[in-house]
């Protein structure tokens, strides 16, 4: 935890003044998996995201580094917020991603089809997008987080077959998975 502070405190710029709250709200799709983002994304159902961007307390005027967070199979929970205020105490905005809330779906344990992995990578890239144009982001300064789920999201995001799908000019400036999922097939 300490070596991802230091990291991301050297996007940090000093800060003051009120902590705020916004919900965003994005349009995105549904893909079940990375084919159909690669060759076949615009013809996936549309399906509307949102997420909840908040701002340092005593945050300046002014652009602000972010790390857009994404949850695992659970969902949110304490110590996902744990990180959260931990980064906002350092000066960085953040933003909870709500792919699952958005689909009505409380948890993936045990399935993974409610919401996929291309879902929320392309939930992900599409908050990207809407942030990189609110006035207080500093679009060079977005990382991406996510835990066990959420955490193949961070790493596969990365992935340039299918960024190039999504089709978007932004990057995420960095990336820390937490506990990624693993797809190794061990040789017979």
């Amino acid at each position: 935890r300490t070596l991802c502070i230091l990291m991301i405190s050297t996007m940090l710029q000093p800060v003051s003044g009120k902590s705020s709250r916004e919900t965003i709200t994005f349009k995105s799709a549904n893909p079940f998996g990375f084919r159909d983002v690669m060759s076949a994304l615009d013809e996936q159902d549309e399906q509307e995201v949102f997420g909840y961007l908040t701002f340092p307390e005593n945050s300046k005027e002014g652009k602000l580094p972010l790390v857009v967070g994404v949850a695992g199979s659970l969902g949110w929970t304490e110590h996902h917020y744990e990180y959260f205020k931990m980064y906002r105490d350092i000066g960085i905005a953040t933003f909870e991603l709500k792919s699952f809330k958005a689909r009505g779906v409380k948890s993936t344990v045990g399935t993974q089809v409610e919401v996929t992995l291309a879902m929320m990578i392309l939930d992900a890239y599409r908050a990207l997008e809407v942030l990189s144009k609110h006035p207080n982001i500093d679009t060079n300064k977005v990382g991406l987080t996510g835990w066990s789920l959420g955490g193949g999201v961070t790493l596969f995001s990365g992935w340039k077959p299918l960024k190039a799908a999504i089709n978007i000019d932004l990057n995420f400036s960095a990336r820390l998975a937490f506990y990624p999922a693993c797809f190794a097939v061990p040789n017979k």
